[in-house]
């Protein structure tokens, strides 16, 4: 198979950005609860230890010195300033300059760089135009700080950041920015996008310490929501970026990848939302996904919603563990409405994926179009000599309507299995309001296990195992020994079907009393060495010391 990526959504945030500038509370799920808004400086003086604070406002009439007195009304005079260790540049907020803000210099681990706004009112746009590189551009800096910024427009980047010719960047964090409108069409993916932090793909070059948080990246042709290419280029060995965090930011709308970090070790996605990304028109080659990593190790995704995702051939999923990936844990997402699969995990480039677990997930109404190669709520696919050694897939809720009805609920396309990590399906609630539904397909390294089917017609339910395929579960059961403790049952769901952009479910998963899901699953780490179920549910909710439930609620 050929490659089909370079490389390879939470709770939910109702609003942004607020009209002030202040990151808005967050709404729905008590996951979320307790986040503290995000409040704008109001100029400030200089600094002590030979920090300095500059000013500017491009709504003046003429140009000043920089100071708050008399600031700069342009982006060349900002641009034409070296910053050092806990400098300051405040933008006047309600303001707009124009052009490519490229400041110099670098701050320190101790005292960043920081760019944000002062006075009141919206938020200061920086325009970089439809022939700049981008609005913000950094290259080789680390220990910068930027906030409270509306970045509009650049060619290729809204903000872009990069390593190059073997440099360690470090410490960037970016808070309550809005990126929007990158003028590059692209014709395929990676190429642009809103916010990109990159190497230069060398042996050498890595992003590391990253902080994203209350980001909208949104509306653009050129490509990628948020981009981070933290080391090596795809080299299953080679130099990472080190601790990466994207959380409680929003992509929407954008022709690309909605949230993709890849060649970075110690990796954080949590409380983000991706939603419409894969929309070009006329993109050929490697496809894109709305949430995923690629060549990365050790990485959380949890607590996302992905959906309405698409793409111009296959992928178009929720959420990707993709190839040469290792230790990645997928949790506690919601996860609906997308093209493709629901969760995918892929194999390929003569390596193995490594420990890959996904688990306490809600899928509802994926597969939401036909296409060869995203099938599923749950895909494992291998190509190019890759395999899979380790897939975990437990306690997840899928409602199941997928638009092929051919496709099964758990699609196994051909994979390859390697190692001795366990791969298996249990406690999980599959609901499905299809009259002949296809619900495993699994080659014989993957067991089955402790699952809750219902649907309207129990007889005519598919299974395939190791290539043969059965038409009830009882059948399934006799010949393969698979599912064994498995039921057929209504799981007495509140709202199975629910399914709401930007409203986190909160009791509509929950199994009601008398459901069969109750007690009836399993510890899925007995007899496994270093095995944990996690800590929380769905929901939050502890996970018992005993008497699992099925299901993703607890």
């Amino acid at each position: 198979m050929q490659m089909r990526k370079f490389l390879s959504v939470s709770a939910v945030m109702a609003v942004m950005v607020a009209a002030a500038g202040c990151a808005s509370n967050l709404s729905n799920s008590g996951i979320n609860s307790g986040m503290q808004s995000l409040a704008k400086p109001v100029g400030a003086a200089k600094s002590s230890g030979g920090a300095h604070s500059y000013y500017v406002d491009c709504s003046q009439a003429s140009n000043g010195n920089g100071s708050q007195s008399s600031p700069w009304n342009n982006i060349a005079s900002a641009n034409g300033h070296s910053y050092g260790a806990g400098d300051t540049i405040y933008f006047m907020s309600g303001t707009t300059c124009n052009g490519m803000f490229s400041p110099t210099g670098s701050g320190s681990s101790t005292a960043p760089i920081t760019v944000t706004d002062y006075g009141t009112g919206a938020l200061p746009v920086i325009n970089g135009g439809s022939t700049n590189n981008a609005a913000f551009y950094l290259a080789n800096q680390s220990y910068w700080t930027i906030e409270n910024l509306d970045l509009q427009e650049g060619k290729n980047w809204s903000l872009v950041a990069k390593a190059l010719s073997g440099t360690n960047v470090s410490g960037l964090t970016i808070t309550n920015v809005t990126a929007s409108g990158a003028t590059l069409v692209s014709t395929q993916r990676a190429v642009g996008g809103e916010i990109g932090l990159i190497t230069d793909k060398t042996s050498s070059s890595t992003i590391s310490n990253v902080n994203i948080s209350y980001v909208t990246a949104e509306n653009t042709t050129a490509g990628e929501g948020i981009f981070i290419q933290a080391g090596q280029h795809g080299a299953y060995t080679g130099p990472k970026g080190q601790n990466i965090s994207v959380t409680y930011s929003k992509v929407q709308n954008v022709y690309g990848d909605g949230l993709l970090v890849t060649d970075a070790q110690n990796v954080t996605l949590k409380h983000n939302v991706v939603t419409q990304s894969g929309e070009c028109p006329n993109c050929t080659g490697s496809t894109p996904g709305a949430l995923w990593v690629w060549n990365s190790i050790g990485v959380d995704i949890a607590s996302n919603e992905s959906y309405n995702n698409t793409s111009w051939a296959g992928d178009g999923g929720g959420i990707d563990i993709d190839y040469l990936n290792r230790n990645v844990t997928v949790e506690d997402n919601y996860i609906h409405d997308n093209k493709g699969y629901c969760v995918s995990v892929f194999g390929a480039g003569s390596e193995p994926t490594v420990n890959s677990i996904i688990r306490f997930n809600v899928c509802v109404n994926n597969d939401a179009e036909s296409t060869s190669v995203n099938k599923g709520d749950f895909l494992l696919s291998t190509w190019s000599s890759g395999s899979l050694n380790g897939v975990e897939i437990y306690d997840n809720t899928s409602y199941w309507t997928a638009t092929p009805a051919s496709d099964y609920e758990l699609t196994d396309n051909g994979a390859t299995f390697s190692g001795s990590d366990p791969d298996f399906f249990e406690n999980n609630i599959i609901y499905t309001p299809l009259t002949t539904p296809y619900l495993i397909q699994a080659a014989k390294p993957m067991t089955t296990d402790y699952n809750l089917y219902y649907g309207p017609n129990a007889t005519q339910y598919g299974f395939e195992y190791g290539g043969t395929a059965y038409t009830s579960l009882t059948q399934y059961q006799s010949a393969t020994g698979q599912d064994t403790n498995s039921l057929i049952g209504d799981p007495l769901l509140p709202q199975p079907s629910y399914d709401v952009a930007n409203v986190w479910p909160t009791t509509q998963f929950t199994p009601q009393t008398g459901s069969p899901a109750i007690g009836a699953g399993t510890d899925v780490c007995t007899g496994i060495s270093g095995c944990s179920m996690g800590t929380t549910d769905f929901l939050g909710n502890p996970l018992p010391s005993s008497g699992y439930w099925i299901g993703a609620v607890q």
